[in-house]
């Protein structure tokens, strides 16, 4: 075959030559005079163009804009393509204001979107797809922001995210917003753990939430609103231990926690407020049950155990008539020990704990006022006891012992003669260290302290006013002996050592 030559025009051979070249889908090229990074090159990115079907002038984007002005494209942008996997979110107002679009796929016409054809004045960009479930829309979810005031790049949540990292939103979210009735909780870490906030109501900024700023790595997210937890007087569940994650309150009762989105979720509770309330494993307030009328960080070691609660009775000032724990004066028996989980008030004898639901029960005892408590194990008051005039936050090492009272002997300002705690001067004999259990107040010899209940007892010693005072081993003041004029928070370190004193001489001085 022979070759062909012939002679043209520069111009004219540029136009045969691109006449000659096999048809192909060009590279994006750019018009006019952005900055270099910007240049539509064909590479991965965001590429922006002033005319829809992807024509006219064009910018290459790899990072957010906030002012398309610097790049010569304020209200330009007619279409958008995208080379590689990305999201793109378009705002009519700059520094990402006003209304927005996000995009994950190529849009040859703009004018159907939010944003509009010509309107784009700033643009977030980030690598990867946001799902398309997640694009903020307008419909009914929860949208996080990644701006106070819900701006920045936006997501729609309307199911459980447990890592943010997936949907290109993890430690970025700054504000939270509500299109139908929701409730979400944001968590400081990835699968509904750590630190966490939940929401049922816009909110602008987020920063004085415990969740923080940035930070949130998880939600959950629950069509209808949870209940108000407002800090008000109420009785609070919480879905994790330490009162962690999303919260229910209460002031009445629930027969169906399934109405409030709630059905075998509750992990702690939280009591505001003079409340008695009953969680139940069954509807109705039936089955297994317990009461507290006290905080309780976690439920698994009661009875009702951990995310079991189907129905809740809630009652403001007390249970059974007599257990109102109300911060008055009396004796408060608790469930737990450190005055834990359900409270029984009293201020008078209750010769058998069953009729208030307390038998075998108490853990702890704290005393407000000038009382003395008997506890014993048998009814009537009877059985082995121990008797207080002072707080204690664990029985198990009394002779009552842990979860063994049945009866209780209550009395004001003291329990036998003499022993009265009063603050009043005199010699103050303790059952435990740094003055705590029991009480016994001395101001005149005590050869026998059996006849106290407080032989081989005493384990610190409190001296109120001008006094001497000696402990022996043994009765009417023999034996090994220790003298104090101060008072000592331990004495197992002096010669009449701990749980020893059987007979004490008192002295003024």
């Amino acid at each position: 075959m022979k070759r062909l030559s012939f002679l043209c025009l520069p111009v004219a051979c540029a136009v045969l030559l691109a006449a000659a070249q096999p048809a192909a889908h060009a590279a994006p090229v750019e018009r006019g005079s952005p900055q270099t990074a910007n240049t539509c090159d064909g590479g991965e990115g965001v590429y922006l163009y002033a005319n829809t079907q992807y024509r006219g002038d064009c910018r290459k984007l790899t990072d957010d804009v906030s002012d398309l002005s610097d790049l010569g494209f304020n209200n330009v942008t007619s279409s958008i393509r995208f080379v590689g996997e990305w999201t793109a979110t378009l705002y009519v107002g700059q520094g990402y204001s006003g209304a927005s679009s996000t995009f994950t796929r190529e849009d040859s016409d703009l004018s159907n979107n939010t944003v509009g054809n010509n309107d784009a004045s700033a643009v977030r960009v980030q690598r990867g797809r946001v799902p398309a479930e997640n694009i903020c829309d307008g419909d009914e979810g929860v949208y996080l922001y990644t701006e106070p005031q819900y701006l920045g790049m936006c997501i729609k949540l309307t199911g459980d995210a447990p890592d943010l990292s997936e949907q290109g939103i993890n430690n970025a979210a700054s504000s939270i917003r509500f299109v139908g009735e929701w409730t979400a909780t944001l968590f400081v870490d990835q699968d509904y753990s750590g630190a966490s906030s939940t929401f049922t109501r816009d909110d602008s900024d987020v920063s004085n939430n415990s969740i923080g700023n940035d930070s949130a790595s998880s939600a959950r997210v629950q069509r209808g609103r949870a209940g108000n937890c407002d800090g008000g007087e109420g009785a609070y569940l919480y879905e994790h231990p330490q009162y962690q994650g999303r919260c229910l309150k209460l002031t009445s009762d629930a027969p169906d926690l399934r109405t409030a989105g709630f059905d075998d979720t509750a992990s702690s509770i939280r009591i505001l407020g003079s409340w008695t309330v009953t969680l139940y494993r069954d509807l109705s307030g039936t089955g297994i049950a317990s009461t507290f009328s006290a905080d309780d960080p976690n439920l698994a070691d009661d009875p009702i155990g951990d995310n079991q609660t189907t129905s809740v009775s809630v009652q403001r000032a007390g249970g059974p008539a007599g257990s109102s724990c109300d911060g008055g004066e009396g004796i408060y028996l608790y469930e737990h020990p450190q005055y834990q989980g359900r409270c029984l008030k009293l201020t008078g004898d209750a010769p058998d704990l069953r009729t208030v639901g307390f038998d075998d029960t108490a853990s702890s005892i704290r005393i407000l006022g000038n009382w003395t408590a008997t506890v014993y194990r048998d009814l009537s008051d009877t059985g082995i006891a121990s008797a207080f005039s002072a707080d204690d936050p664990n029985l198990a090492d009394d002779a009552i012992g842990d979860n063994q009272a049945t009866s209780v002997g209550v009395q004001r300002a003291g329990g036998p003669a003499g022993s009265s705690c009063d603050g009043g001067e005199g010699a103050y004999l303790f059952e435990h260290p740094q003055y705590q259990g029991r009480c016994l107040k001395l101001t005149g010899d005590a050869p026998d302290l059996r006849v106290f209940g407080f032989d081989d007892s005493v384990s610190s010693i409190r001296i109120l006013g001008n006094w001497s005072v000696t402990l022996y081993r043994d009765l009417s003041g023999t034996g090994t002996a220790s003298t104090f004029t101060l008072s000592d928070p331990n004495v197992i370190d002096d010669a009449i050592g701990d749980n020893q004193a059987t007979s004490v001489g008192v002295q003024r001085r």
